[in-house]
Order: structure tokens, then sequence, then C-alpha cells
């Protein structure tokens, strides 16, 4: 009946159908060597969605303008105009800027390339404004600050990794080589640091809670302070810090010792009202400039100061130097630069993006500088032009005036000349959501609980024109197209609930199907006749379906799919007979997976693929997306252990972006900077701040790796690809990383020999489009000696059921090496638990664990010595974070001849979690009987023979205490 329905449905479509598509279904011509791969247009605010229909690239979002993106870092004139292309094209945000003294700057951040050539995090650019090619800094997070002195580059951030050296958010780099010095190795601050500052003597840090200070020379540490600050400015006689105190908001201390100094702040605060119940007076930015202190904040002094004011260093007097245009009272986000003979002050003022103003630092005269840029600026430093600035922006001032939907062309990145017949205007009655079915552009928008009706539209996307249009009156919260109709989920403003029905596209009538209650709906997709939904719900048509469910299109039936995850459903995709699901969850399909997971399409049970993730209880992965050439992308919300050897501090807000591989579970070592996916199309990733990372190109497969003396040679295939412009061999110290050379090849190369010294090495290949690089092949492994010692083993991987961990890895590219040793050790690097040998022959190990979180590795051993270590992997058997802490309570037992009944109430924390009755005989005792309970059931009636029973309900969960034991006499 269904098929005999699509064929009519089908044949209606046809009919109306608007012209096929101007652009062939072909890849864009890619740029050649040398090129910059072109933007994406930016938008004057985000893009909330976007789809593909031909070449062209629909988006949507609050926006009205589109034009060229201008990318972290900009230069701009006296004026604050934008110099068009007097600066590199950074692909992220931009965190700190610092003169090189050669006319130069060296800029850091959270980017992933530069002028479309994958740098991330670091870069050099020389005074010709061209990106130099010498440093090659990797570090496995964002890097924060970063200071020139001492013939040495210091940065700080969110790294535990630069270089492949062990740094813990803090570094020195030879400011000749960019290599890693051993200057404060061995520092592990706890925590992410964000101010830096430098004198002649010494480098301070400031990070949760402390100052830290080193010595210049030899990088021995000269204190551990324990004191919150939120900035800091160092000189050789003083080292000035920000305080929270009420008497005290900005006080020195001794360079060598950390000890306070008799060195008084000669001004004082008038009292600013906070909302938040404490007094709202804070100083939150410093800037040494010779003589002078320069203070920024949320103060107001009763000298007449407002939001800024200056001291002398020396004797902590006040300055006369008023600046008559900031009145921050608000937000304490400040900083302060010096650029040429101005103070650089950067305003929050209300809720909009950070600003600039420039004062005279003698006079404080207010200088004619107001930057013409969107987005928010970070830092800026001096130019010939007038300043650089960083940060995170998005263009999108100046260009095409668009009501929140447009249509970009593909083969030359520009905005078309198509208008869509739209009255929507940014921030009401937005486009939210775009889907499409190859022919038709479809849209939703969000509709409101206060009034305002959501509405499901039907666009031409030839005349822009809207053929057809429903208003429901509720909130609509997802929309999918699927063949003939498009599904959607929409929330009652009345009676708080669900309902998720079917739109058919040819008469646009709609069909409800089941209702969701209990919460709401986050995600759905479509896969056949079944609707995969995920969000915070309980109940799905009636029954129990807590946070995620199936129904099926035609009949609307609940299906037999039950994940049970225990924590909220934010993302679900469906493809090729296989579920993934994102969120916030520990724990789903019956075994433990954070925050992402693969489920079986017919039962929901958790599938063998693990993924490298673990996602915190807040945030989680938000989206999910397929690419059709086996990878799948992950978008999250909040900071994570990225489980390659990194880590992200809580303090980072920026979404992360992750890609990972659909045949192993691995997570691929790409960072693309700080970015938000909005969608994946078949030639780029479209991700937010404005950009379209390049994935046109196949990547090399089948590498080999064979040793003949110290000579190595790679081989690989290459598919047949007109767009391939060169072969990229990658070497590292350690899988994922490389860091020690990368060497381009001819588009046809299929091989590469070297002599190498002897030591422990990985390498990869990728294929280039231009500048844009094809993902990675998998890594190889391999050793040169003497002493002829075992390569790496690769892909190590542990994964968690309960108290269980099993352990697995791919053995050596080259080499049999007769035995490993997992190491285990309470942080990351450490072995102080100890090493467990393993069999040689062996790729597998399962133990089980007591509690706690441990970091293990993996090390091939021969009789000439020991393989490097594998990265390190994160093994949480914290008690109760699978399934929380609270038991089931309450368990009662009634007796009725050899009939005995139990019941109970469940976990008011975790009630999904599965259970198992233990019956002994004695107290505490399981030597009886064990019976599995599936979650939410509360009560079991079963038949036993005559005897004394001790029962008991335990979580089949690891480390949830059990419920109440009771006493069972059956006659």
């Amino acid at each position: 009946m269904r098929a005999a329905s699509s064929l009519v449905i089908a044949a209606l479509v046809i009919a109306v159908a608007p012209a096929a598509a101007q652009y062939a279904e072909v890849p864009r011509a890619l740029p050649s060597p040398g090129q910059v791969l072109p933007g994406l247009p930016a938008a004057s605010a985000s893009f909330t969605s976007a789809v593909q229909i031909g070449r062209r690239l629909f988006v949507s979002g609050p926006f009205n303008t589109l034009a060229p993106p201008t990318g972290g870092a900009v230069a701009v004139d006296a004026a604050g105009h934008v110099v068009p292309h007097a600066f590199p094209f950074f692909r992220g945000i931009v965190h700190a800027i610092a003169p090189d003294g050669f006319g130069g700057w060296f800029v850091v951040g959270d980017f992933g390339t530069v002028d479309g050539r994958p740098v991330a995090g670091f870069a050099r650019v020389g005074a010709d404004r061209v990106l130099d090619d010498r440093y090659r800094v990797v570090a496995d997070g964002p890097i924060r600050r970063i200071a020139l002195a001492h013939n040495r580059i210091y940065i700080v951030g969110d790294f535990t990794v630069v270089n492949g050296a062990p740094r813990r958010g803090l570094a020195a780099l030879d400011l000749v080589s960019g290599q890693v010095t051993g200057w404060g190795a061995g520092f592990d601050p706890a925590g992410a640091l964000r101010a830096l500052s430098v004198s002649s003597i010494g480098v301070y840090v400031a990070g949760p809670g402390h100052v830290w200070g080193f010595d210049a020379a030899a990088g021995r540490m000269l204190f551990d302070k324990p004191v919150f600050t939120s900035d800091l400015a160092a000189s050789s006689a003083r080292v000035f810090l920000t305080s929270s105190q009420t008497n005290r908001r900005v006080y020195a201390i001794d360079p060598l010792t950390g000890a306070d100094l008799d060195w008084e702040l000669g001004l004082a605060f008038e009292y600013i009202p906070a909302s938040y119940g404490w007094d709202g007076t804070e100083v939150s930015a410093l800037l040494l400039d010779g003589a002078r202190l320069y203070l920024g904040g949320r103060l107001l002094t009763t000298r007449g100061h407002s939001g800024l004011a200056a001291v002398d260093a020396a004797s902590g007097a006040a300055v006369d130097w008023r600046p008559a245009g900031p009145a921050n009272r608000g937000d304490p986000s400040m900083s302060l630069f010096r650029v040429g003979p101005a103070v650089v002050a950067r305003l929050s003022l209300g809720f909009g993006p950070h600003t600039l103003m420039a004062f005279d630092r003698v006079t404080a005269t207010t200088l004619p500088f107001a930057p013409q840029v969107q987005g928010d600026v970070a830092v800026a430093a001096a130019a010939p032009e007038g300043a650089i600035l960083g940060g995170s922006f998005n263009g999108g001032a100046g260009g095409p005036a668009r009501p929140g939907l447009a249509s970009i062309d593909l083969d030359t990145f520009t905005v078309d000349d198509w208008m869509p017949a739209l009255t929507t205007t940014p921030f009401a009655n937005t486009l939210a959501e775009l889907a499409t079915d190859g022919t038709w552009l479809f849209g939703r928008t969000e509709g409101s609980l206060g009034g305002t009706d959501a509405r499901v539209l039907r666009i031409d996307p030839q005349s822009g024109a809207i053929s057809a249009e429903r208003t429901f009156p509720s909130v609509a919260t997802r929309i999918r197209a699927a063949g003939s109709a498009v599904v959607i989920s929409t929330l009652s403003r009345t009676t708080g609930t669900t309902e998720i029905g079917e739109i058919t596209v040819a008469d646009w009538s709609y069909r409800p199907l089941a209702s969701v209650s209990g919460g709401q709906v986050m995600s759905l997709d479509v896969a056949g006749d079944t609707i995969y939904v995920g969000g915070n719900f309980t109940t799905v048509g009636g029954q129990s379906r807590p946070r995620a469910a199936a129904v099926h299109r035609v009949t609307g039936a609940v299906l037999p799919w039950r994940p049970l995850p225990d924590g909220m459903v934010q993302a679900v995709r469906a493809a090729g007979g296989r579920v993934w699901v994102g969120g916030e969850f520990r724990r789903v399909g019956g075994l433990r997976r954070r925050g992402l997971a693969e489920l079986d399409a017919a039962t929901g049970a958790a599938r063998a693929w693990n993924p490298h993730i673990d996602s915190p209880s807040i945030g989680g992965v938000v989206q999910l997306h397929l690419d059709g050439a086996g990878y799948l992308y992950a978008s999250t919300a909040l900071p994570f252990d990225d489980g390659i050897g990194g880590s992200f501090a809580a303090g980072q807000q920026a979404p992360a972006l992750l890609a990972f591989d659909l045949a192993t579970g691995r997570r691929l070592p790409w960072r693309p900077g700080a970015a938000a996916m909005t969608a994946v199309l078949p030639d780029c990733l479209l991700v937010t701040p404005s950009g379209c990372l390049a994935r046109s190109i196949a990547a090399p497969a089948n590498l080999q790796v064979s040793r003949s003396a110290g000579l190595v040679t790679l081989a690989w295939t290459l598919a047949s690809s007109p767009a391939r412009t060169g072969v990229r061999v990658e070497f590292g110290s350690a899988e994922g990383r490389a860091d020690l050379r990368a060497v381009d090849l001819a588009p046809e190369a299929q091989s590469y020999s070297i002599a190498v010294p002897p030591g422990s090495y990985v390498a990869r290949v990728r294929a280039l489009a231009g500048l844009a690089t094809s993902l990675p092949t998998p890594d190889v492994s391999f050793a040169v000696g003497p002493p002829d010692r075992p390569a790496a083993a690769l892909d190590f991987t542990a994964v968690v059921d309960g108290p269980r961990v099993s352990f697995a890895w791919r053995p050596p590219t080259t080499g049999a090496p007769p035995r490993y040793e997992i190491e285990a050790g309470t942080e990351r690097g450490r072995r102080d638990i100890g090493a467990l040998p393993v069999a040689g022959a062996a790729t597998t190990l399962a133990l089980d664990a007591p509690a706690g979180v441990y970091w293990a590795r993996l090390v091939a051993v021969n009789d000439a010595g020991r393989s490097g270590p594998t990265p390190d992997v994160r093994i949480d058997l914290t008690p109760g974070s699978v399934c929380g802490s609270a038991p089931a309570r309450n368990l009662v037992a009634s007796v009725s001849g050899r009939t005995v009944t139990l019941s109970w109430q469940p976990s008011e924390e975790a009630p999904d979690t599965p259970q198992q009755i233990v019956a002994g005989s004695g107290p505490g005792l399981s030597d009886l009987a064990t019976l599995d309970i599936q979650p939410y059931v509360t009560s079991v009636t079963v038949d036993a023979p005559p005897g004394t029973y001790f029962v008991r309900l335990q979580p089949r969960c690891f480390g949830v205490a059990a419920s109440n034991e009771v006493r069972v006499v059956v006659p």
C-alpha cells in the first residue's frame, strides 16, 4: 500500500516540480597550487542551517546582509577601516598577536588554516605579510597568550603537548627555530592558564587560583602563590596583580619570592551596585607601559575615572589620565593594549560584541579609531596601516541584502542574485532550519510559546516563490525531508506535548503520527519507514521511551527500539542500516558510551563502534553529520577530553568539531579550530564562523612501510582524481602527530624513500588539492636501529563496561614484538600504578579494575628495548559515574504459598538503570540465584522452592550500592 501511494505522489511531484537546478552536480574546480581557497560569504549574523541543491548552497539565519569573510585577523587603517588582503586569512579564532621585532607578527589562537594552508594555533606572519613556513608549532589545544623575551617565545593556553613534548599550559620555544626548549619542563598547573607577563628577570603566569613565577634564565620555579587574579603585569621590580578583595583592587608582589610588597594603589573606588550581591567594582585588566600602570574594568573612582584609570607604577599615586569615552559599569570583561601612541581598550558595553577605543597614552585624548569589523575583537597590535586586529569575525557587513535566506554559488563562492519571497527579519520569524528533497527547498520558522505560530514553507529554488505554506499553532522543533514527505515535530503551546507528523510534499496535507510527552524532541532522522527521535522526553505514543525512540512512518506505531540512554540525546543520524546518537549520556544501549554511540537499528542496543570521546555532563554532542565517504562529524557544545592525548579546559566555551572513522570509531587528529557545524556538503564542511573546509579529494589508501638498513620506504595507492595537485607525507614522533617532517610530492607519486636516524616513528599520507588536504591514511609505525627496538603499536583503545575494561590495538606495522606492556598511572604520562605484561601475539585484553580514574598506554617490548608509547587513553571507573549513585529502595517481599512477589521504588537519579535480583543463603551472599530485571520494572513475581532467602536488588553497573536486603521464607 505504501509503495503504490508513493508512486502516485512521485508522479504529482514531477508534474509540479520546478525546472532542474542550473548547476551540474560535479565538484567545483579547486584552486591551483599557490592560490588561496576561496572563503564562503559571511553573514551579518550567523548561519543556522544550510542545504545544497545542485551547485547552489542555500543558507538561512538571522542575517540581513552577506559579504566576503574577514578571517580571524585583519589589518585596519587609522580610521578603523579594513584594508582588503593586507593580512593572511586565518580560519578560526585569534587570541593574541605579538610583534616579532622585525616588522612581522606571531599570531596564536584556535585556528585551523592560514590562507588555506593547514596551520593550527600558531603562526608567524612576516613583514611581507606572508606566512613563514619555518615555524611548525603543533599544540593539542588552543594557545591563549604569547610573549617574546630572553630569545624565547613563551605561550600559555589549554594544551598539554607541544611539538610532541609534554607541556601543560606553558611552553618556551626557541625564537629562531620555533622548537620546544627545556625551559619550564615539568610544570603542571592542574588547569588552564589565562594570563602571561614577562620581565627582564622572570616569567609570570596565572591560572585557577594561583600565580606562578619562573626564573627567566633557567626556567626554575621561583614561587607558587595561591591567589585569584584576572590579569598581571610584570617588571623587574614588581609584579602587579588584579584582585577581587574589597580593599585591594590592585597590589604588587616581589618578582623573586611572590611576597606582598608595601605598595598601595592611590585610587579609591565608588560602590557600583551589583545584581549578584557583591561589590560590583572590579579591575580586570592591567597594562604596564614605562612608568605608568593603566587599569581597566568595571570601576568608578572618587576622582571621576570611569572604566579606565592610570597610576604611577613606582608609587601607586593616581595620574591625571581620564579618557572621556568609556562609561563601562556593566560587563567587567576588558583588555588593554599598547598600539603606537595609543592605549587601546577592549570594551564590552552592554550585551553586544566587544569593541575597541583608543586614547592617547599621555593626554587621554580620544583618537579617531573605530574598527569597522563584524564580530568580537580580542587583541590589537601596531601595523603600518594602523593596527592588526585579532578575534572572532564573521564579516557580512556592506554586502548584498538578503532577508535571512540566500543562495551561494558553489563554483565561485559568491552570493547569487536569487531573492526569496520572504518577509522575515533578523531574529523575528527567521527560518531556523532548511531541508530539501533535491527539488524543492523547505524551511521552518520556530514560532514561540508566547503566541507566534510556526510555519513550514515549500520554496521554489529557482524563482524564490513560496509555493505552499502550513501554519502550526505551536513551536516547530525539527524538520527532515524524507522522499515524498517532510517529517516534522511540533511542541504544543497549551499542553506541553510534542507531536511528530508528516507533510505530503505534493498536496501539502498534514498527518499526525505520534505524540511525545515529558520533554521535547531535539533531533530526528528518517531511514525508510522509520523515524528516529532523540531529546529529553519520557514517553512516546503512551509508551515509556526515555530520551530516544523510533516511530513507524506509515502506522505511527512506537517501535521496539529502546536504547535507554541515561542522559539527553541531542543528535540522531541514520543511514545505511546504521544509527548514531549524540548527547549528554554516559550509558546507552546497555553499554557505557560517553556522548556518542552507534546503536542497532532494530533494537537500540549499542554496537561495538566506540569512538574516542569523553563528553561532559553538560553540553555534549549537539550535532552529527555524515559525509558519505566513511566519516562521521560531531560538534560539541562544551569542552571534552579529546581521546588522542589532549584535553580542553572547563572554562572554554567554544564548540569543538570532531571527525570519526565510521569503520573503527577512531578519532581523527584533525583540528579545524573552534567552529560550530552547520552542514556537510559534497564539496566541503560548512562551519561557523563562516567557512567551508574543503573535503573534495579522496585520501590515499593501503599505506605500507618497509625498511632496508636506515632507508625507509613508504608506498600507497591513489584513486583517480583530476583535482589532485600533490601528495603530502607526514612524519611524527607518535601516533597522530606530524611534528618531525612533511614532504610534498607530485600528484601521482605512490612511494617515497628516506634515510632516517635511529628512533621510533609514525607516518601518514594525504592527498593535496591546491592548498586543501584530504583526510590522512591510518598511521603506520616503524623503528630504525641499532638497537633494533620495536615500533609502536597503533590505535590503542579502552572500552569500559561496568568494572570491565577491554583493551584493543593494532600491532606495529613493522616487526612482531614478543610481548607488550600496558602502563597505567594516575595522571597522563605516568606509570605509578604499574605495568601489566601481555603476550606478544595478543591484540586484546579484558580485565576487571577497581574504582578510580586512570590513564593507560601500550608499549611494545623485545630484547633490544621498548618502543615509544601509544597516546594515553582515559579510563573512568568512578563509582556511580555510569548510572547514578542512588540505588533502588524500599524493597519489600510478600509470600503466597510458593509464589514470591518482590516490589520496590526505582532510583530517583537513574530510573532506567538495569537491575539484578540477587538471592543468597545468608546476609550479603549471592550463592542461590541471580535474575536480570529490565529498566523501569518495579515488581516481579516468581515461584521458589521451600527455604529461607536473603534478597536484594543490585544495579547491573559499576560502583552503585544495592537496595535494602529482605529476608524471605518460603514454607
